[in-house]
């Protein structure tokens, strides 16, 4: 068991709602839960013994570990509020996009402890099952982010600043806005008054492909196909909709110039 016990949650957001029960559950003791509405705070600090707060003045100075979960905007506020922590304590945050290099103003031992997954309070997610990327300072914070990290899942990476933006990069492209082009044909389906569940079928084909081939090989479709009566037949469609037309456009140049053979590197 790692020697950091005492956590003090900084945030009782998405990312707080289930990394704190979890941090509780392997047996860290979270003796305060933050949040700026006390009802957040409440609410998790119920659920894992803690004491909840609503000022950052009432952050104890005697936690082994300050984990912060807020939004990414309001990190640098936050941590310039926390006690000046001491040689045996550690600082870090869980943001993807943020930066570790200014906690070094509040703590020696810091860095991140960022699992990367999209969370919601009520949507249930496998810890286990996570990928953790963490970083640390020194040799010493990183052993110990590691060790905790190895107590929730299997799937620990370590990762310094710039690599974790990069995969931060990735999902959004990956998640968001996947999930952008599946609400924008959820309306295009409603305002032509069609059938959503007629296209569940190639949803699911199409995310399983793509967990188990590598999506590249698989592409598929007019652009790929190089089909220009198609793409026109479908931009006559939509051409009143002048944003999801320049989407379209662009998405199928990209799949277009990604399937063009890369030219042979002169010897």
């Amino acid at each position: 068991m790692t020697k950091i016990m005492n956590i003090i949650s900084i945030g009782a957001g998405n990312i707080a709602s289930h990394l704190v029960p979890a941090l509780h559950n392997i047996g860290c003791n979270i003796s305060q839960v933050y949040s700026r509405d006390i009802k957040n705070a409440n609410s998790l600090a119920r659920k894992v013994e803690a004491k909840a707060i609503a000022d950052l003045q009432a952050v104890s100075d005697k936690a082994d570990l300050y984990l912060i979960m807020v939004k990414d905007d309001v990190i640098r506020e936050v941590s310039a509020q926390l006690p000046k922590l001491n040689s045996k304590q550690y600082l870090a945050h869980t943001s993807g996009a943020t930066p570790t290099t200014f906690l070094t103003k509040r703590a020696e031992n810091y860095g991140s402890f960022y699992p990367l997954q999209s969370f919601k309070k009520k949507k249930a997610v496998d810890i286990a099952a996570l990928p953790f990327l963490i970083h640390g300072n020194n040799p010493k914070t990183l052993r110990k982010f590691r060790m905790l990290a190895r107590q929730l899942s299997s799937n620990v990476s370590e990762a310094n600043d710039l690599e974790r933006m990069k995969y931060h990069l990735a999902a959004v492209i990956l998640n968001n806005f996947t999930n952008h082009l599946a609400c924008l044909t959820a309306n295009f389906l409603k305002e032509n008054k069609l059938k959503p569940k007629v296209l569940s079928p190639i949803m699911e084909t199409t995310f399983a492909s793509i967990l188990l081939q590598n999506p590249c090989s698989i592409q598929t479709g007019p652009a790929a196909r190089n089909d220009i009566k198609v793409e026109k037949e479908h931009l006559k469609i939509i051409k009143s909709d002048a944003y999801l037309s320049s989407i379209y456009k662009a998405m199928s140049q990209s799949i277009k110039n990604s399937s063009k053979p890369k030219p042979r590197k002169k010897k």
